[in-house]
């Protein structure tokens, strides 16, 4: 139930940020089906370990909310033996979770995308309404007065012609025409009578003069192309190798391509500073002023030249060498994307354990359970543990943290206060009683006016 209840509220997020990609667009059912499937399968990562979280709160706080725990640990059970069968469960989740993150959510991401893509390149519904200047059909406008309810007569229509991008210099009026598509839907066709059509000449074979050519027709049939319109399938292909959409053998077979890459690069920079910035032997003294004499008792002429010629090699060099510490630092940077994503394949494993021990004990200690206060203090701990997640995560991109350490820095910060819960709630401590905290605050204070009163 928890599991579902975070996952639909994952994907009214995600829905409400491509919203505007999926109104309008007159998409069939199965399309948002499939969208909102592929949606949810990338959404497991952040819904798991959240319905985890909440799930131990609520069991562990019915449990002591409805006197349970009292009662088992009366007849000689341990909290640990009580979460034994809950900690197995836990684990199995995380060996699930693996799993799924190594296999299912590679493939889901490369659905998504691809699904995302179709969407984004569909052009909005074609809807022309009466009284309308109507302009999403490439090279064209139109405007129509009237059109019955079916949508297929239609009077007093004006067609502007941009496809020589010359203005509105082609323009075709007429009283009354019908409007169809293809079977295929790819062309629109527009069937007018009792019309003319004026063509203004702008061409500027003559500056003096624009002749107007004006064409009288009782039917004419323009055909526009709305290819763009229909929703067209994409390549399924279009993202494979992308470090998102690989397992953990691809990214290691991808990032041992990488590292022989920079290996190279690494090379290629070694070779160019030794060649050109490496000093065999530190000149004298007596050496440089020899050289600055003959270099002053040279032709003004020849002494530009040299500059020259110097200036050119340095600005060569340096150039040479900027492109290849571009090249380094565009490969590093894929180097850490690619251990990022593998690092990823574990952390949702460890979150759902972390954020277990997290839970179990709270439930255990706030004893309270239901939708009310567990809800609350889950949804504080799981967004400060996703902020953290985050913070590490964007400072190891940056390349300013370690990848070790900030993929795992949430699990860091949590494992100790998930071993410090666990241990307060085993020895019954009243971690939220308000009494014990008042004690202890006093205690701090009365130490501290003794440290003041020996300090005196």
């Amino acid at each position: 139930m928890t599991f579902s209840l975070s996952l639909f509220v994952f994907l009214l997020q995600f829905l409400w940020k491509q919203i505007e990609q999926i109104i309008g667009k007159g998409l069939g059912v199965e399309v948002i089906l499939e969208l909102v499937l592929y949606a949810c399968a990338t959404l497991v990562p952040m819904a798991l370990p959240l319905a985890v979280l909440l799930a131990s709160i609520m069991t562990m706080g019915n449990f002591g909310e409805k006197y349970e725990l009292v009662a088992m640990k009366a007849a000689g059970i341990s909290l640990w033996r009580v979460l034994r069968p809950l900690i197995i469960i836990s684990v199995l989740f995380s060996i699930m979770a693996f799993f799924f993150s190594n296999k299912v959510i590679p493939v889901a991401n490369m659905k998504l995308r691809t699904v995302l893509y179709e969407v984004k390149t569909k052009k909005p519904t074609l809807n022309i309404k009466p009284n309308q200047f109507y302009s999403e059909i490439e090279n064209y406008t139109i405007r129509i007065g009237s059109k019955d309810k079916e949508g297929v007569n239609m009077k007093d229509i004006i067609v502007y012609d941009h496809s020589k991008d010359l203005g509105n210099v082609s323009v075709t009026l007429a009283d009354s025409g019908q409007m169809y598509a293809t079977p295929d839907g790819n062309t629109l066709i527009f069937r007018l009578f009792s019309g003319y059509t004026f063509d203004e000449d702008i061409s500027g074979v003559n500056i003096h003069s624009r002749p107007l050519m004006r064409l009288n027709f009782k039917e004419q049939v323009i055909r526009f192309d709305v290819s763009d319109f229909a929703y067209q399938e994409a390549d399924d292909n279009r993202y494979e190798g992308h470090y998102k959409m690989l397992d953990i053998k691809a990214l290691n077979r991808n990032l041992d391509t990488l590292y022989r890459k920079t290996g190279m690069i690494g090379e290629n920079i070694a070779r160019i500073s030794k060649e050109n910035f490496s000093v065999k032997a530190q000149p004298n003294a007596q050496s440089k002023e020899n050289f600055y004499e003959k270099f002053k008792s040279l032709p003004l002429e020849q002494q530009r030249n040299i500059d020259n010629i110097v200036d050119s090699k340095i600005e060569f060099v340096c150039n040479d060498m900027n492109s290849w510490i571009v090249q380094m630092n565009s490969e590093q940077d894929m180097v850490r994307r690619h251990q990022i994503e593998l690092h990823r394949k574990f952390t949702l494993s460890a979150a759902c354990l972390i954020l277990f021990f997290i839970g179990a004990p709270l439930g255990a200690i706030i004893r309270k359970g239901g939708m009310g206060m567990p809800i609350v203090v889950s949804t504080v701990a799981f967004i400060i543990y996703y902020i953290v997640g985050t913070m590490g995560e964007n400072a190891t991109r940056e390349g300013e943290m370690p990848i070790w350490v900030g993929m795992w820095l949430s699990t860091i910060v949590f494992l100790p206060l998930g071993l410090f819960l666990t241990t307060k709630a085993t020895s019954d401590a009243g971690l939220l009683n308000a009494e014990v905290w008042t004690k202890t605050i006093e205690k701090i204070l009365n130490k501290l006016k003794n440290i003041y009163r020996k300090t005196k």
